[in-house]
């Protein structure tokens, strides 16, 4: 970052130097703490105003010891060829430094801000992501127990339907057989009728037997009297 900062006053400097040498030439103050400027090239001529370092001045005439130069605020006069450079000075390069320090400070705290906010919509969409994975296996989850349970219902349904089978057949048999059941008492009840006609026919012929044995018998007993 600092490479990028002096490259750019470097820049910067090349092009104020190149925009002075089309126009006017202007020239700073060196790093003096104060110099003067005089109404003519020499000491001896009233001091029209005191120059802080890095005052910008227009140079109208060049000598070899003294320059004439021009004021931002208008004033000509004279300073020492000496004091004045065509190099930015120090100060102006450290307050502009300094300028640009802040303005990238300022930079990288909307960064760290911005930042911070992409952090937090990361988490989010994180958070959010993860609900959605969660959901999907919840849901996966839920699709195989209703596939098992899908399963066993036709299972279920299968050993219903071999029991359905299971019971009209067994009702058929029952069927079969109350009907045998039914035929084999109607055959019981005439054996029994039958048995009944030739107990009734043998019980009568034993007594009409005995009867007719004893009527015999008092006859003969009549005739020895």
């Amino acid at each position: 970052m600092r490479n990028v900062v002096l490259g750019f006053c470097f820049f910067l400097t090349l092009f104020l130097v190149a925009a002075g040498s089309v126009q006017a030439e202007t020239r700073y103050v060196s790093d003096q703490v104060l110099i003067t400027l005089r109404r003519g090239p020499g000491t001896e001529y009233k001091i029209l105003k005191n120059l802080k370092t890095g005052t910008p001045v227009e140079v109208l005439e060049d000598g070899e010891t003294w320059l004439m130069v021009r004021h931002q605020d208008g004033t000509e006069g004279y300073v020492l060829r000496q004091y004045l450079t065509g190099e930015l000075p120090k100060t102006i390069v450290i307050a502009r430094l300094e300028k640009e320090k802040e303005r990238l400070k300022n930079r990288i705290s909307e960064l760290g801000t911005r930042a911070q906010t992409w952090t937090a919509e990361k988490e989010e969409l994180q958070r959010q992501v993860s609900d959605v994975q969660q959901a999907f296996k919840k849901e996966k989850s839920d699709r195989l127990t209703v596939s098992k349970d899908y399963q066993n219902l036709q299972e279920a349904a299968k050993n219903v339907s071999e029991l359905l089978a299971e019971r009209e057949r067994l009702k058929a048999e029952n069927e079969k057989y109350a009907g045998e059941l039914q035929e084999l008492r109607g055959e019981n009840e005439k054996l029994l009728r039958k048995a009944i006609v030739k107990w009734f026919l043998a019980g009568g012929g034993v007594l009409l037997v005995g009867w007719l044995m004893g009527k015999s018998s008092r006859t003969k007993k009549r005739g020895f009297s």
